[in-house]
Formats: C-alpha cells, sequence, structure tokens
C-alpha cells in the first residue's frame, strides 16, 4: 500500500514510518524543513516538503492533493495536529484517497480541553475537579480555590507553558505570564497525586484494534518523556473505548492520566499519535492498520522500552545530580528512538534538525531564550490553537 505521512519530524512519527516500511508498504513523508528527522529514514520513498499547516494552509492542502495524485497515495496518515487543518478539507482530500482520520468537529472536542472536560462528565469518568477561566482575574480566583492546583490553556500540548504550585514545575510560568481570554481560555484542575501515564490506540469507525499503555520514568524538563515503558493498566483500554465509541472516533488516539491508588483520572486527549507507538510490534501495528478486528484489539504487553539517547544525554547537562540514573539507562542497551540498526541518518538529523529551534524564535521574535523553546519549536507551524482555519 502506498501510504502518506505529514509532519515527520516528531519520535513518534518515525516509528509509524519503520513499522509500516517494515511491514512492505512504500511510505511518502513530508515535513516543513529539510532536516526533519523522519524524512531521511530509509524505509521513506521520497521526502517531500511542504508549506507549513498552520501559516499556509490552503498551499499544505494543495501540495497533499498534487502528491497523492501524483504518487497514486492510497492512505493518509496525519502524524500531529496538522491533522485539523487536513480534517477541515477532509471531504475535498477523501476523494482522492482514504484519509486516516475523524472529522474536524470531531478532532475539535477532543483536543480542546473545555469541551473534553464536558465530555468526560458526560461518559461519568474520572477526572480532577476543574474550573474554566477566561481572564487574569478568574485565573488567580480558581487557583486560590485548590490548595495545590495546575493550569494550562485549552489548546495546549506537551508540558509547555504549564502554570502550577505543585511538583517540578511549579513556579515556573508565573500568573502575570497567563493570558485566559473568551478565546482562549484556561483550564485550572486541583492537583490530584499519583503516576502520570499514557495510551495510545488505533481506532477505526469507533472501535480500538489496537492498544498500548506506557509510562515515562524519565522526562525532558519534567514534561515530555524521553524513556519509556509499557504497563499493564486493563482500565486504560476501557476509558479509551468510551471516548472512541461515543465520537464514531477513526484514527490515532492518545490520552494521558493520573494513575492513583483508587482509579485512573483522565487528564487529557491528543488525538494524534504519541510515544506509544513505540511499544507496538511493527507486524502488530501493520495488520491492526490495515485489518484491524475489533473483536480482538492488540494490546501490548507490559515490558516493551524505548528511549531517546540525545534527550538522555542532554538532561545529563542539565540535571548533574540526576547523572547516575541517567547512566543507567543509556547503558541498558533500550534500543534508541532515532538511531537504529541499519536505519541511522534520523539520529544525525535530529541533532542537525535544532535549526528549526532559531527558526522557531525567529519567527516569534523571541529576546530571550526560554525553557520551553525546544518543545515549542517542534510544534509551533503544525500545531493548531483554536484559531479559524483557511
Amino acid at each position: 500500500m502506498k501510504l502518506l505521512l505529514t509532519s515527520v519530524r516528531l519520535p513518534h512519527a518515525l516509528g509509524l514510518i519503520r513499522h509500516l516500511g517494515r511491514s512492505g508498504h512504500s511510505i511518502y513523508a513530508t515535513d516543513t524543513f529539510r532536516t526533519s528527522p523522519g524524512l531521511h529514514s530509509k524505509y521513506v520513498e521520497e521526502a517531500i516538503l511542504t508549506s507549513a499547516p498552520a501559516f499556509e494552509t490552503r498551499a499544505f492542502i494543495g501540495e497533499l492533493a498534487d502528491v497523492i495524485r501524483s504518487r497514486g497515495i492510497e492512505r493518509l496518515l496525519p502524524c500531529f495536529e496538522d491533522v485539523f487543518y487536513i480534517a477541515r478539507h477532509r471531504e475535498e482530500l477523501a476523494e482522492l484517497c482514504e484519509v486516516f482520520c475523524p472529522s474536524f468537529e470531531v478532532l475539535a472536542k477532543l483536543h480542546n480541553k473545555e469541551t473534553f472536560t464536558e465530555l468526560t462528565l458526560e461518559l461519568g469518568l474520572p477526572i480532577a475537579q476543574t474550573r474554566t477561566v477566561r481572564s487574569q482575574e478568574e485565573l488567580k480566583a480558581a487557583t486560590e480555590a485548590f490548595p495545590e492546583f495546575f493550569a494550562r490553556a485549552a489548546f495546549s500540548r506537551g508540558g509547555v507553558e504549564l502554570f502550577t504550585n505543585t511538583g517540578p514545575l511549579a513556579g515556573r510560568v508565573a500568573l502575570a505570564d497567563c493570558a485566559p481570554s473568551p478565546a482562549q481560555p484556561w483550564l485550572v484542575q486541583e492537583f490530584v497525586h499519583g503516576e502520570d501515564i499514557c495510551s495510545f490506540s488505533v481506532a477505526k469507525h469507533g472501535e480500538i484494534v489496537a492498544h498500548s499503555v506506557y509510562r515515562h520514568p524519565l522526562t525532558i524538563e519534567h514534561a515530555g518523556g524521553i524513556a519509556f515503558e509499557s504497563v499493564d493498566e486493563p482500565r486504560s483500554l476501557e476509558v479509551a473505548r468510551a471516548y472512541v465509541r461515543e465520537t464514531g472516533f477513526h484514527g490515532h488516539i492518545s490520552f494521558d492520566y493520573m494513575r492513583t491508588d483508587t482509579d485512573l483520572f483522565i487528564v487529557e486527549c491528543n488525538p494524534r499519535p504519541c510515544a506509544g507507538v513505540f511499544m507496538m510490534s511493527s507486524e502488530a501495528f501493520s495488520q491492526a492498520l490495515v485489518e484491524g478486528d475489533p473483536a480482538a484489539p492488540y494490546v501490548v504487553p507490559a515490558g516493551e522500552t524505548a528511549q531517546i539517547d540525545s534527550a538522555i544525554v542532554r538532561e545529563m547537562f542539565r540535571e548533574p545530580k540526576d547523572i547516575p540514573e541517567d547512566l543507567h539507562y543509556l547503558l541498558s542497551g533500550t534500543k534508541d528512538v532515532y538511531a537504529q540498526k541499519g536505519d541511522r541518518l534520523p539520529g544525525l538529523y535530529q541533532i542537525l534538525s535544532y535549526s528549526h529551534v532559531f527558526a522557531f524564535r525567529h519567527r516569534m521574535h523571541a529576546r530571550h531564550h526560554k525553557h520551553s523553546d525546544l518543545m515549542s519549536a517542534q510544534f509551533y507551524d503544525i500545531a493548531w490553537d483554536g484559531a479559524e482555519i483557511q
């Protein structure tokens, strides 16, 4: 099958490319900059540069349509929040090939943390006490209502710009730096103590056909994971299935949870792929994507591992006190997400792609470097924050 994957800069996209390439599919990959690691995997038949979905949407969609026609693409697989721009033009693209995503309305409902919280309560699933705020004054009052809280924008991702008074990120973002508004609300939630875990599912027409749940024992800047280990948590499949069936979801979908001694509290939904891809085997993932049996979904067993070696090395320099633990992971023999035997070029381009951070700072006219620049630069031209799409 000829597959077109978009926004392949992120590590989980590289995981998708390898799974599908190893299974014999022809992979065409796109991104907005040449040093995107996913463009340089040996499994990519052709690497294609496109306009930025967030800034030049109409051009981006037109370029995808041209690629689909000229290469005979059979299925389009969005790999990040470019899925929103694709979904907005889904009918147009669906005339040319299968588009592996649901409607824009379903995606927006799950991605917007305000409407996602409402859906969670309707489904009777556990979630921390939540208040939605639309001004800095409301934000201040809401945070004072909880002894421990965390707050973030309704449209946000990757632990970037998290305002909290608890945990390792406490105080990193100040109240003055938060700007809730009617158009860009924030959510304030009671801080629930527990273990962060995540899930990733492949869904077809309202049923899950593949599922993995994992924890991240090491993180970058206490936000995104850089080491991953699959765990046994059957409750996550029940929860994910409830959302998928309610919305008739078709595509890749991910959830974040806080696991406590009493329950699995839902934190947020990311209606796109995530690091759970790494936990899956290439054969099982490809089979689920192409065929998929909802009566017997593929569920990843506990104990599968992966990590991002370069990010662990970076953290050793940032946090010297964690060097012994970091060295333990580096020397463990766990597979590296980027540089793998027989396909090492993405590891080199992961380093070269740091130029994208400079492009981000230039575009955003950033005068000072912030701790979140590395994370923000990964997303800024392919993310969707609720704005009207062309």
